[in-house]
């Protein structure tokens, strides 16, 4: 019988986890392996086990990010083998065809990561759980970009590996590839948000970049403005028919405020013969 093991954590009440034909883990009432705290969805992870033996792992859903061995899991799942190590929001998970079979070694010291402005050569060390890009003021980096939304992609730390999530309404590309669900990087990938190019790099900054600090910005009022999907091109003549018609509509509370005194001074003035 196939067993799942939470690692680190031995005096967890059921781990390891024996697997029945489907397991569903994730930190909601509806997970059948409910693990609150460790930065899972509701429903992160389903492991479905062959009646004639082994195992296959699925997201949960297609915003779900599910690590094996490294490597991120597709939406039509990976097969299992024992030792295999499932890493999902923080923490860690062994797949184990017997209670009693051989556990890998246990994750070492993270990689640093950094991400690479490509034009001004500076790197951001990518110590935070959650690094918000976007034009907004309280983002981690601040793009000063009418074509970027303020709230534009999140790089997120999850299964002890980085992950790119897109929100803008422009897009963002990795490798020249449009984000339409979560992607983990590799060393090298190339991240294009609007104009500015950022390259994914493990370990230590490539040489002749310098180590820069998220941005603190005290001056917020372009990240106030709207997103530039479209520049409209404006000639001249209808510049000057556009200026005629805004002079019509502003005249015109003033003509209706003066034909309701003139009805009312008519009005009067029949009342009073």
């Amino acid at each position: 019988m196939p067993f799942l093991e939470l690692e680190g954590d031995p005096e967890l009440a059921d781990n390891p986890h024996e697997l029945g034909a489907e397991l569903t883990v994730g930190s909601g009432s509806q997970a059948s392996w409910r693990l609150p705290g460790r930065d899972l969805a509701a429903r992160h992870f389903r492991l479905v086990c062959a009646p004639t033996g082994g195992a296959r792992v699925f997201p949960a859903s297609t915003q779900n990010v599910v690590v094996l061995n490294g490597a991120q899991v597709p939406t039509q799942g990976s097969d299992l083998q024992s030792g295999d190590v499932i890493a999902a929001g923080s923490v860690r998970f062994i797949y184990l065809e017997t209670a009693d079979a051989a556990r890998p070694a246990p994750a070492g010291e993270p990689v640093p990561a950094f991400l690479v402005n490509t034009t001004s050569r500076r790197g951001y060390q990518l110590r935070k759980r959650v690094v918000q890009i976007g034009r907004e003021i309280g983002c981690s980096i601040v793009l000063r970009d009418p074509t970027v939304s303020r709230f534009h992609a999140d790089i997120r730390s999850e299964g002890g590996e980085y992950v790119v999530y897109s929100m803008g309404a422009g897009g963002t590309r990795v490798n020249d590839e449009a984000v339409s669900a979560p992607r983990m990087l590799a060393t090298g990938d190339r991240i294009a948000i609007g104009d500015t190019v950022f390259t994914f790099v493990r370990g230590t900054l490539p040489p002749g970049v310098a180590a820069a600090q998220f941005e603190d910005h005290s001056d917020d009022s372009f990240s106030r403005k709207r997103t530039q999907l479209a520049t409209p091109t404006i000639t001249k003549e209808l510049g000057k028919y556009g200026s005629r018609r805004r002079a019509r509509r502003g005249a015109l509370p003033w003509l209706v405020g003066l034909g309701v005194v003139v009805v009312a001074l008519l009005a009067y003035l029949a009342f009073v013969r």
